[in-house]
């Protein structure tokens, strides 16, 4: 026999649900996410490498690699990956609004890119996808800032057929 009387339990019950609720539940609260990215390689027999990506994608930290992917759908800029020499700042490629919380992996998806080789246009068929990890918090009301440094293969965008091989040297998060 339980010994407290019966609006002592039903108290206790509701303050359990209540904690359990509000451990439990999904983050509804958003953050900004910011993505930047700067090419490595300087200008030399390419003069310019032009790539507009279609879908950005972050990982949610504690889920397994087929499930946890959020999608940031964002009208992205046609990207220079060959900075001018006075560029210091990397280029945006996307300020989004996303779901607060731990993202540990971001995958870029391209298409459209373009070499400019002399006063030559020549389009690249393959697109590449980018992916790096890293561990970014995004707070309530806060931002996290992605760099992405990438590099790419002048012999392939150089060859015969023409083809883009892209790399992330190196993320930074803020």
């Amino acid at each position: 026999m339980y010994l407290y009387p019966g609006w002592r339990r039903v108290l206790f019950v509701a303050v359990l649900v209540i904690v359990l609720v509000i451990a439990l539940a999904p983050s509804i609260t958003q953050g900004t996410i910011k993505v930047h990215i700067y090419g490595l390689t300087r200008a030399g027999v390419i003069d310019h490498l032009y790539v507009k990506f279609t879908t950005l994608e972050f990982h949610t930290y504690g889920f397994g690699f087929g499930a946890g992917w959020v999608s940031v759908n964002e009208t992205t800029p046609i990207i220079d990956l060959i900075p001018i020499p006075t560029q210091f700042l990397p280029q945006i490629v996307a300020s989004a609004q996303i779901t607060s919380g731990r993202y540990d992996a971001i995958r870029l998806f391209m298409t459209n890119s373009t070499a400019l080789i002399g006063v030559t246009h020549v389009s690249l068929s393959n697109t590449p996808t980018l992916s790096a990890n890293f561990t970014l918090p995004i707070p309530p009301n806060g931002f996290g800032d992605v760099l992405l440094l990438v590099s790419f293969d002048d012999s392939l965008v150089l060859a015969n057929p023409a083809a883009l091989s892209i790399q992330v040297v190196q993320t930074s998060v803020v």
